[in-house]
């Protein structure tokens, strides 16, 4: 496993990226420093600016396996959250998300895929700080923060690429 502890962060918030052994190609020194960068604007977007958070890099075989065994689903996904503290401005937790399904889907979607991982780890963080997505006005929100962090990412591309973009879009007013 490739395991690094933070670079330029506030020194109040710690941040270690765990990347499982075969997938150490992906992840270099730069991705695993914009995944670290990821986690701190998206709690900083919350008012959490103490704490300490932990990101596993892993496959969809893994992944599938930690979802059943610590929350009884027996199926693939993108990210999963573990908040441990989350009373601002401190907050703990831990963020596994899957290479594998961020290539699949920006495979599909037409983006890079560091820039999906980039949105997993934004979503499982906002989701740590008490943001959820379990109805329409959550969902919303939940979409608004993501963009707002993708983009302090320089990732302005979340506009067209990112998960729900018709919650984001203006309705078109009738004269």
């Amino acid at each position: 496993m490739l395991n690094t502890l933070d670079n330029n962060l506030p020194n109040n918030f710690a941040v270690e990226v765990i990347v499982d052994a075969h997938l150490k190609g992906f992840c270099d020194s730069d991705r695993v420093t914009r995944i670290k960068e990821a986690v701190w604007l998206a709690a900083e977007h919350r008012g959490f600016t103490i704490g300490e958070m932990g990101v596993r890099v892993t496959s969809d075989a893994v992944i599938r396996e930690i979802n059943s065994r610590h929350l009884q689903h027996d199926y693939d996904t993108d990210v999963i959250s573990f908040g441990y503290d989350a009373v601002p401005p401190r907050i703990e937790g831990e963020i596994v998300v899957s290479i594998d399904t961020a290539r699949r889907i920006a495979m599909e979607v037409g983006w890079p895929d560091e820039f999906e991982l980039l949105l997993y780890v934004v979503h499982g963080t906002l989701h740590i700080t008490g943001m959820d997505d379990l109805d329409d006005e959550s969902r919303k929100e939940m979409r608004q923060s993501e963009s707002a962090v993708m983009q302090r990412l320089g990732i302005h591309d979340v506009i067209r690429f990112g998960a729900d973009i018709v919650l984001l879009e203006e309705p078109e007013k009738s004269s």
